[in-house]
């Protein structure tokens, strides 16, 4: 007999998501039932699942670029991670039809997507897309007129020195 909680309950002891737990299972780093060493683990991350300078340690360790993208875009499937993807690895100026993403997202997936679906993740990627654009058009500028510069919420301010 195995002594161990079950996901659901182990979720209302620790105020973790449900969803947290699942993936935390798929990701092999607990097992359900969940036992005593895993509750006080989980216990620990919920200690300081909502405070600010861990997730500041947390996120420190991507990309400028990728954080944004971590904010920017909701928890997104496989499929809606692919669409993003393929929007996102686009050339510049290159147009890529709704219709040619749903026979590709039908042809290798094997599943349906709407044209609605397809329209809000173009719109996700064409938001950071620009994003990226107007952060690396003012680095080169800064870059090539020599000035320095301190950055402030993803705005780039002239240090005058003073």
């Amino acid at each position: 007999m195995n002594n161990g909680l079950d996901f659901e309950t182990a979720a209302m002891l620790t105020d973790l998501p449900m969803k947290l737990l699942r993936k935390m299972h798929r990701e092999y780093i607990i097992e359900e039932p969940v036992g005593d060493m895993e509750l006080r683990g989980l216990a620990m991350i919920r200690d300081v699942w909502h405070r600010e300078w861990f997730l500041r340690m947390a996120l420190s360790y991507f990309s400028h670029a990728r954080r944004l993208e971590l904010i920017q875009k909701p928890e997104l499937t496989r499929v809606e991670r692919y669409i993003l993807k393929f929007y996102l690895n686009a050339r510049e100026g290159e147009r890529i039809g709704i219709i040619d993403v749903i026979s590709l997202v039908d042809h290798f997936f094997k599943t349906k997507v709407t044209p609605k679906q397809v329209r809000r993740i173009r719109s996700m990627a064409y938001e950071i897309r620009r994003g990226r654009s107007s952060e690396s058009q003012s680095e080169a500028y800064l870059w090539k007129t020599g000035g320095t510069f301190l950055e402030i919420t993803n705005r780039f301010v002239w240090n005058t020195g003073n």
